[in-house]
């Protein structure tokens, strides 16, 4: 007797920031790997601009699936290269999706051009999947972008109980939102990080030195502040070089990004001896570095979500984060030189952090591999 072949369930994940695809893969590992799957990854944004590190090559070498590419954004970063950037990706996507149908398409976070992916679906009664909705981040516009995304959105993951009571009172119910921790967390206990000899090596960094991790991204709210605000960073980094190392991640593409790369750049070119920078460490390399850093200072997710898996302590900086729910870990100051060097010297003292992380659950894809299927059937 002939057994009929199940159709398959096919899902599109949208990726357009190295951030998102290094969340993404413990996701994408079991995507992949299932028999019962087809996975296409749908790469655009700073995945195909040079000055973020090309990193399309990254995905392209994982191989976790079909892979389509989507252009629009422009490589420039004011209010209106960004409002621009928006409309042509909602042109270029809804062209997308008259070609193309999946059973659901996962979207992650909050940034901009992945709300243009999203709205353009809309018409077109897309099915989307939303990972880390019901966060707050009062100093930057992502607030906006994450909501949007969450109401297109029918099945949501998300990474605390408090995050979960926020997307119900967006969308007006419950069903259908999960509490199963931060997909970035999953298995990280178990995680075989990448040697930090090998990784000095491959970005030309100094071995056995103590340094911080630092990543700054502009305030997208009261954006005529963060001229007044880089350079605040520029001198608080240049003062702690003179007590430790200093390894710089690079910031995203957000309205006045470029303000604070060039100030990097020149931050860099001065203290060569002190100070690195980072375009793109990729997910394995960048926990190494966290692992093995003194401190992170900064205003950046990771700070606020992985950092206590790690046993560090962060110093974040302005309102970019602010709202957002926090571990123990983390001190919040103002754009201040005082406040940051103050509690840089305060911070250098403690040692490791011992708390728990409260985004932690164990086996979060699995658990949202298994939902996505149970309810395709």
């Amino acid at each position: 007797m002939k057994t009929l072949n199940k159709k398959k369930i096919s899902i599109c994940l949208l990726t357009s920031s190295r951030a998102d695809y290094g969340i993404y893969k413990p996701l994408l590992e079991n995507l992949s790997k299932d028999k019962g799957i087809d996975i296409t990854i749908v790469a655009f944004g700073m995945h195909l601009q040079k000055k973020f590190g090309n990193t399309i090559k990254k995905i392209k070498e994982d191989n976790f699936g079909k892979i389509d590419t989507i252009e629009g954004m422009s490589h420039k970063d004011s209010s209106y290269d960004i409002a621009v950037s928006y409309s042509h990706l909602i042109e270029k996507f809804a062209q997308y999706w008259i070609k193309n149908s999946y059973d659901y398409v996962i979207a992650l976070g909050d940034r901009f051009e992945m709300s243009a992916a999203v709205q353009s679906g809309i018409p077109f009664e897309i099915k989307f999947i939303h990972l880390h909705g019901g966060e707050t981040t009062i100093g930057s516009l992502d607030n906006i972008y994450r909501h949007q995304i969450t109401l297109a959105s029918c099945i949501h993951f998300v990474s605390s109980d408090h995050h979960l009571k926020k997307v119900a009172s967006l969308v007006g119910s419950k069903e259908k939102v999960y509490n199963f921790g931060a997909l970035s967390l999953d298995n990280i206990d178990k995680i075989n990080l990448t040697k930090w000899s090998k990784v000095c090596k491959k970005f030309s960094l100094p071995q056995n030195q103590n340094f911080i991790l630092v990543t700054f991204h502009p305030e997208t709210v009261g954006l005529e502040k963060n001229k007044h605000y880089s350079k605040i960073v520029f001198e608080s980094l240049k003062k702690i070089s003179e007590d430790s190392n200093i390894i710089i991640t690079m910031p995203n593409a957000d309205a006045s990004g470029t303000l604070y790369r060039k100030l990097m750049i020149k931050l860099a070119g001065d203290l060569q001896e002190k100070i690195f920078l980072v375009e793109d460490f990729g997910r394995e390399n960048y926990f190494s570095a966290m692992h093995n850093c003194s401190m992170m200072i900064g205003n950046t997710s990771s700070g606020i979500i992985e950092a206590a898996s790690f046993k560090k302590y962060v110093i974040n900086v302005g309102d970019r984060q602010k709202g957002r729910l926090k571990n123990d870990n983390v001190f919040d100051v103002s754009f201040s030189k005082n406040e940051i060097i103050k509690k840089y010297n305060y911070v250098k003292k403690l040692g490791e952090f011992s708390g728990k992380n409260i985004f932690y659950k164990k086996n979060t894809s699995q658990k949202i591999l298994k939902t996505i299927k149970d309810h395709a059937l």
